[in-house]
């Protein structure tokens, strides 16, 4: 780097996300797959560790002594989503983090994005003076005629023919 060159900037540290490569439960690879998919999607950085693959017993160590256990499990199962050290959570942690729009926070990762409110529609970000201008336009604008005889707003009401009964089965 020369003196005159910009830092390069700083990568936020990806996300541990710990996966058993031959997993058993059905639940447990779906999950693991869910969390890599939806992490994907939104370009969050992650590193993936296989806790089944030979070498990886010190990462398997690692995960089990920070992660939580469920009742009645002896250890705690894959997948477990670590930032750094810190642990962040397992997938039921994860999911509802996402479906509640706070995956960045519980990541502790910053927002890409900024979080869209409840109940506020994102077009009303425009300024008020904008909205003003808009409201006395509509004040000054001509009131429409009121409608004149025949027009298709007040078209005259027909009868319709009675319609012809369906034929009916006959009693064999």
């Amino acid at each position: 780097m020369g003196e005159g060159e910009p830092a390069p900037a700083a990568t936020p540290p990806a996300i541990k996300i710990f996966i058993s490569g031959n997993s058993g439960s059905k639940e447990i690879s779906t999950s693991q797959q869910k969390i890599t998919m939806i992490m994907k999607s939104l370009g969050i950085a992650m590193d993936v560790v296989d806790i089944a693959a030979p070498g990886t017993e010190e990462q398997r160590d690692f995960m089990r002594a920070g992660a939580k256990k469920k009742e009645g499990q002896r250890f705690a199962l894959p997948p477990q989503l670590f930032n750094g050290e810190k642990y962040c959570g397992d997938y039921d942690d994860f999911d509802v983090a996402n479906e509640d729009d706070e995956l960045e926070e519980f990541l502790g990762i910053p927002r890409k994005t900024p979080k869209a409110v409840p109940g506020k529609p994102e077009d009303d970000t425009k300024p008020e003076a904008e909205n003003a201008e808009k409201v006395a336009a509509a004040e000054v604008a001509p009131v429409e005629a009121a409608p004149t005889e025949g027009s298709p707003t007040e078209a005259p009401i027909v009868d319709a023919a009675p319609a012809e009964e369906a034929p009916t089965e006959a009693a064999s």
